[in-house]
């Protein structure tokens, strides 16, 4: 299964600064392993959300808030393992 990673967010909220930090740290945490994080905006306002192997992982708004630092690393590390 190939471990592609979506990173989805509101381009008028102002979350692509943090979508992009997001793709660039798991990009060098992950390396080969994920390979290239697909950052791109989406219709949907207020929405920041990360797929991992087509499965939304972390959704901003399920948790009320955006992801904190390493949280997102440390779902994926665990789905990589499985």
């Amino acid at each position: 299964m190939e471990n592609r990673i979506v990173i989805e967010y509101c381009l008028p909220c102002g979350y692509e600064k943090t979508a992009l930090q997001l793709s660039q740290e798991l990009e060098a945490q992950f390396g080969e392993k994920i390979g290239k994080v697909e950052v791109k905006p989406t219709k949907l306002i207020g929405s920041f959300e990360v797929l991992f192997r087509d499965e939304v992982i972390y959704s901003k708004e399920k948790a009320g808030r955006l992801p904190d630092p390493g949280e997102v690393e440390q779902i994926i590390l665990t789905r990589l393992f499985k």
